[in-house]
């Protein structure tokens, strides 16, 4: 009786810290998954990607030229749904950052929907 209740504890406990880690660093991994996107597209000289996300030619010529780039969250998650907005810093450069995140408490790789520079 007492292991039963040793292991109930022990797994309630490990799925609220799970759950709670999960919601602290939600928006630094989904922030750090889109670095990794953007990064795979400028290294593999995915124009037509870059293109396609980028909302202006702006954000799009900024983009091209880089040959690494590094994000900086300033807000955490100011969307709905499965489609989270961050205002962040794209080398320095304030940006506009839409994700598409389909289950907010299962680790999974976000796909960047859209850029833009402010």
């Amino acid at each position: 009786m007492k292991r039963t209740i040793y292991t109930s504890v022990v797994l309630l406990l490990l799925i609220i810290i799970y759950v709670v880690g999960n919601f602290l660093l939600l928006d630094k991994w989904n922030l750090y998954q889109s670095e990794r996107q953007l990064n795979n597209y400028i290294e593999n000289h995915n124009n037509d990607d870059l293109k396609q996300i980028s909302k202006d030619d702006k954000t799009y010529k900024f983009l091209k030229e880089k040959n690494q780039i590094s994000i900086i969250g300033k807000s955490d998650n100011q969307g709905s749904g499965s489609l989270y907005y961050y205002r962040a810093k794209i080398n320095n450069k304030p940006t506009e950052l839409y994700i598409k995140c389909h289950h907010a408490f299962i680790p999974e790789k976000p796909t960047v929907q859209s850029v833009k520079l402010l």
